[in-house]
């Protein structure tokens, strides 16, 4: 977990980054004397959590983790003060604690395992989804992940629809990037694997991996829902075994076909693929459903 810690006081920070030192899934990403260049480098450190102190010269730490919370409504917040009188206060904006200095180590070690047990939770309910039937989209809970180009998100795409599977950066650049010269493609596939790993990273996906080895890259995909892979399972359960609920469980699952709304060539023969396994699926079924 990445944190920042923020005290006017220099002596009370090199304290508190000991004490958590003793942490390994704790990440020092920054440390600061001055309230206003721990925002500054928000960007640069991505904080998870916060430990403030409130009384500061330049600005107060309730109104620091106000503006941090602007930032990052997720980043949780942890107030260490000598100051009990604000304790009201730092409720007020959901910190997740509130502990008074000097710091105990077994005073600290009960909000670690507060914020743990809460990141738990917060990592159950958040789930990835992976639709590809109608719209390409990524879930991770309710939230859909936003891409800011358009080319990361089709090599996601792609990447998954040969998930398991190492593919060469060359074939990866002619299916993508069939009309740039080969220097300029092996530069724009970099560009979009660096995207795509920034773009999980920021919303906290890590079920989504990918490797890169002998000019090859390779993604895995960990944990998560996916229409397709689900789609596949009952496709096979049905044909093998003969389940009408597996087979109506992939009927429902094909929506509005492989990629539906997505240009792009290499899953032409993909769609018009499961357009054929559809057909046959939807067959056997209305000829199941007039068996007496």
């Amino acid at each position: 977990m990445r944190i920042i810690l923020v005290d006017d006081e220099a002596p009370l920070l090199r304290e508190m980054a000991e004490l958590l030192s003793c942490y390994p899934d704790f990440e020092l990403a920054g440390s600061y004397t001055d309230p206003l260049q721990a925002l500054e480098e928000l960007e640069a450190t991505r904080p998870e959590l916060a430990f403030l102190d409130i009384e500061m010269r330049t600005m107060d730490g309730i109104e620091l983790a106000e503006r941090l919370l602007a930032n990052n409504p997720e980043l949780d917040v942890l107030f260490v003060t000598a100051y009990n009188q604000y304790a009201v206060m730092a409720f007020e904006i959901n910190a997740i604690d509130y502990l008074l200095k000097p710091v105990r180590p077994e005073r600290l070690e009960k909000a670690v395992e507060r914020i743990r047990r809460k990141r738990r939770r917060t990592q159950e309910a958040k789930k990835l989804q992976i639709q590809f039937f109608g719209k390409f989209t990524l879930y991770y809970g309710s939230e859909a992940v936003k891409w800011s180009r358009s080319k990361p998100r089709e090599l996601l795409a792609y990447l998954l629809a040969n998930e398991s599977i190492w593919m060469d950066k060359y074939k990866i650049c002619d299916d993508l990037w069939p009309d740039s010269p080969p220097h300029q493609a092996l530069r724009n596939l970099q560009t979009a694997v660096w995207a795509i790993r920034k773009c999980l990273r920021d919303y906290g996906i890590s079920s989504i991996q990918i490797s890169y080895a002998n000019d090859s890259y390779l993604l895995k995909v960990a944990a998560g829902q996916w229409d397709l892979r689900q789609y596949d399972k009952a496709f096979t359960l049905y044909m093998q075994a003969d389940s009408y609920a597996a087979g109506q469980e992939a009927a429902e699952l094909y929506r509005e076909g492989y990629l539906a709304y997505e240009d792009w060539r290499w899953a032409l023969q993909r769609r018009a693929d499961y357009v054929l396994k559809q057909r046959e699926l939807l067959t056997g079924l209305s000829a199941d459903k007039k068996v007496p």
